[in-house]
């Protein structure tokens, strides 16, 4: 039995932690303008056009990175992949290395702690993560 999962999924457009610190910087935005300009539309409008700005570079970043992970975990192994468009890069951690882990549901991402390294993890779902969490506990129970 082993769990994959690639990230980022097509269909997902932005990370939670990403959504949480656009959300704040535009509240920043929005506050800060209406107090300078005392104007609420004013103010709406500089907040819509800075989301649309950062709406469109980040389209058109993920367009020309095209960053790709594919984790693979087995029994015996955490294996990732990490693609660039020009450049791939693959690790391979035995679990038995493997001496710490972390997950944070909120904001779907985590990290491994081997012998070597720490080996970041990113997920889509809490699906995702809760599956990966409950594979790892169950196989290093086995250890």
């Amino acid at each position: 039995m082993a769990v994959e999962w690639n990230f980022p999924a097509k269909k997902i457009q932005f990370l939670r932690i990403e959504l949480v610190t656009i959300g704040v910087i535009s509240l920043l935005i929005f506050v800060w303008t209406y107090y300078y300009f005392l104007d609420f539309l004013f103010a709406f409008m500089f907040t819509v056009i800075f989301l649309g700005i950062y709406a469109i570079l980040g389209y058109i970043s993920r367009l020309i990175q095209l960053l790709e992970h594919r984790y693979h975990v087995t029994a015996t192994h955490f294996e990732v992949t990490r693609k660039t468009r020009f450049k791939s890069k693959k690790e391979k951690v035995p679990l038995k290395e493997i001496k710490h882990h972390k997950l944070d549901p909120l904001f779907l991402g985590g990290y491994l702690v081997s012998k070597h390294k720490k080996h970041v993890i990113y997920f889509n779902t809490k699906k995702e993560l809760k599956e990966f969490e409950s594979f790892l506990r169950k196989h290093v129970r086995k250890r």
